[in-house]
C-alpha cells in the first residue's frame, strides 16, 4: 500500500504503464486464445464489469504462471493434451513440484534471536546437490539443498514448538516448555528435485468448473521412491549436522509417503507447456514458442521439462529476456517459426 515491497506490481508495472503503447487492463480473466488457420489472432476476456472482450494481436504471450498456461492451451484446443495411458500427446505433460519438507527441528541451550530475519534470509547447503556427491551406493538419482532459514519468527505463528523430552501437550508444563524453546528453536527446509514421470500430468476436469462454465485444471501428481528414498538421505544427513551444531535435541518429522495439498510446499509448479527439440516431445521450441503457432509465445516454469531442486525465478527470467530478444531481433523482422 505504501510501495515497499519489491515486486513487480510496484517497481515494474509503473513504468510499463507509463508507455504510450501499453495498456493495463485489471480485474480481467483471460478465457481463450482465438486461432485462425493455424495464427493467433487474439485473446478472449471477461473485463472487470463482467462484459466479454476480443482483444486483436499480431502476437500472444501467455504468462499466466505454470497452471494457466497449460489451463489456457487446454481451453483453446491448442495442441494436443497429453494422455497417461496412452502417453501420447504434450499440453499438460511432465508435471512436477519441488519435493518438500521442514525438517528437522533443532533445540539449542542458547537464545537465537529468531525473530530477527526478512524475506528469504538464510543459509543454503549444496553438497547433498544434484551430482554433488557420490551416488554410488545410494538408490535415488539427484539430489536437495538444505536450507536455515531466518525469516523473522513471529509470537502466535512460530509459538508451540517444544523438545521431544517435553511429553505434555498441554497445561502448565507444556506453556513452560513453549515459552522456553521460542527464541532457541531453529529447523531445516529440504528441497529435492522431483523427477518427470508418466503419472503425472494437468488436465481439464471432467466435473468441477469455473464462475464462467470453464473446466477447472485439474492435477495428478505424487512422488515415487526416488522422491522419498533422497528425502530420507539428506533428512538423515541433517540430523547430523544439526547435532554438529550443538543442538541438544533433533526432532525429526516423519516423512509423508505420499505428495499431498494440505501441507505447503512452495508455489514452484513446474511443467504443462514443456519445452523440448522438436513436436513430437515437446510443446514449445527452445525459444519458448509454440510449435504449431508461431505468432504464441509462453512465459514461465510451464516451459520446464524437469524440476531441478532449486527455485526457478531466475531461470524464468533468463528464459524471458532470451525470448524477448529473438522476438524483437529475429521474430519480428521475420514472423514465424524460430530456428
Amino acid at each position: 500500500m505504501v510501495g515497499a515491497k519489491a515486486q513487480p506490481t510496484n517497481t515494474l508495472m509503473p513504468v510499463i504503464a507509463r508507455q504510450r503503447n501499453v495498456s493495463v487492463r485489471t480485474g480481467a480473466d483471460v478465457r481463450r486464445v482465438r486461432l485462425n488457420d493455424g495464427n493467433a489472432t487474439g485473446v478472449v476476456y471477461v473485463d472487470a464489469n463482467g462484459d466479454e472482450v476480443f482483444q486483436p494481436a499480431d502476437l500472444v504471450a501467455l504468462a499466466a504462471w505454470t497452471l494457466n498456461n497449460t489451463r489456457l492451451l487446454l481451453l483453446s484446443k491448442i495442441g494436443q493434451p497429453y494422455d497417461a495411458g496412452s502417453g501420447e500427446g504434450q499440453v499438460g505433460r511432465n508435471l512436477t513440484h519441488q519435493a518438500q519438507v521442514r525438517t528437522p527441528t533443532l533445540f539449542f541451550d542458547q537464545a537465537l534471536n529468531g525473530f530477527m530475519g526478512s524475506g528469504a534470509n538464510g543459509a543454503v547447503i549444496r553438497d547433498l546437490d544434484g551430482d554433488n556427491f557420490d551416488h554410488g551406493d545410494l538408490n535415488f538419482v539427484g539430489g536437495a539443498y538444505v536450507n536455515a532459514p531466518a525469516h523473522g519468527d513471529r509470537p502466535i505463528a512460530n509459538f508451540g514448538v517444544v523438545p521431544p523430552s517435553v511429553k505434555a501437550t498441554w497445561g502448565s508444563a507444556w506453556k513452560k516448555a513453549a515459552v522456553e524453546s521460542f527464541d532457541q528453536t531453529a529447523s531445516f527446509g529440504i528441497s529435492g528435485e522431483h523427477l518427470a514421470y508418466r503419472t503425472n500430468y494437468l488436465d481439464l476436469d471432467p466435473t468441477y468448473r469455473d464462475s464462467y462454465g470453464d473446466p477447472l485444471l485439474r492435477m495428478t501428481i505424487d512422488w515415487n521412491d526416488n522422491e522419498r528414498n533422497l528425502l530420507r538421505f539428506v533428512i538423515g544427513k541433517a540430523e547430523l549436522i544439526g547435532r554438529a551444531m550443538g543442538a541438544r535435541e533433533v526432532a525429526t518429522s516423519q516423512l509423508p509417503r505420499r505428495y499431498d495439498v494440505n501441507t505447503y510446499r512452495s508455489s514452484h509448479i513446474q511443467g504443462g507447456t514443456i519445452m523440448g527439440s522438436n513436436p513430437d516431445n515437446s510443446v514449445l521450441n527452445p525459444w519458448l514458442q509454440h510449435w504449431q503457432v508461431s505468432n504464441l509465445f509462453v512465459l514461465g516454469a510451464s516451459s520446464f521439462p524437469q524440476n531441478p531442486s532449486g527455485n526457478p525465478t531466475l531461470t524464468i527470467l533468463a528464459q524471458t529476456i532470451r525470448t524477448a530478444d529473438a522476438i524483437i531481433n529475429r521474430y519480428l523482422k521475420r514472423p514465424g517459426p524460430l530456428i
